[in-house]
């Protein structure tokens, strides 16, 4: 078995899901100096997803949590991946889908045939 090297700037997680859950996921990763790629079976979700982090972690800059600059690095951290392929190189992959039991099976079988 391979070692992954936890450290935060290393790591690289993937997220199947766009919606609420997904997307604080991706934000509280991107937060804490992880890579985020985002994927969704919805088009234009993940994108979406992406951009509603960047635009919460620009409020937090607004408001004086964070400054301008590291809520734009932390954004930079989160991208869009276009397939479950784009997923091969994930350290982890968390799945954060719609409570389908249909659907969480063939996400699953996706990603064990790619990840």
């Amino acid at each position: 078995m391979a070692k992954i090297d936890i450290s935060s700037a290393n790591l690289l997680l993937g997220v199947v899901g766009a919606g609420t859950m997904g997307r604080g996921i991706a934000q509280v990763a991107a937060e804490g100096g992880i890579r985020v790629r985002i994927l969704d079976a919805q088009g234009g979700a993940a994108e979406g997803a992406r951009a509603f982090v960047e635009k919460m972690l620009l409020r937090q800059a607004e408001k004086g949590t964070i400054t301008a600059e590291a809520a734009r690095a932390m954004a930079a951290r989160v991208e869009v991946a276009g397939s479950v392929q784009d997923l091969a190189q994930a350290d982890i992959v968390i799945e954060a889908i719609f409570e389908d039991l249909g659907a969480k099976r063939k996400v699953f079988q996706a990603l064990e045939a790619n990840v």
